[in-house]
């Protein structure tokens, strides 16, 4: 397992705010990527049913440990742009975001010639 499937692994479980919502594990070009709620724009729907609605993604790359977030609703300037998982991690809990660019550090897995 990959610093970035740990971590991936450790927010899974919070994306999912209310009990209607749920995370689902999706095959994304033959990878395995993430549907769930946007942790940003959700608030900003006025249904239930839009709230709760899949339109966020971590999209996997192919030959690579990375993932991307992209949501397709873009209501919030968090969400209008894709990210990279860091960026992602970063803007949604930075107290995490921190343990991960460190052991990340230790782990000799940042700067030229890998992924961010």
């Amino acid at each position: 397992m990959t610093i970035t499937e740990k971590y991936l692994d450790m927010i899974l479980p919070t994306l999912a705010v209310t009990s209607e919502q749920r995370v689902v594990r999706k095959v994304i070009k033959g990878l395995h990527g993430y549907a769930f709620p946007c942790p940003f724009c959700q608030f900003m729907c006025e249904k239930d049913s839009s709230r709760n609605k899949r339109c966020a993604y971590l999209i996997p790359h192919k030959e690579s440990f990375s993932y991307t977030f992209m949501c397709h609703r873009h209501k919030t300037p968090e969400c209008q742009t894709s990210r990279s998982f860091s960026n992602f991690l970063a803007m949604y809990n930075p107290d995490l975001y921190k343990k991960y660019q460190m052991e990340r550090f230790h782990a000799g897995t940042t700067g030229k010639g890998h992924n961010l």
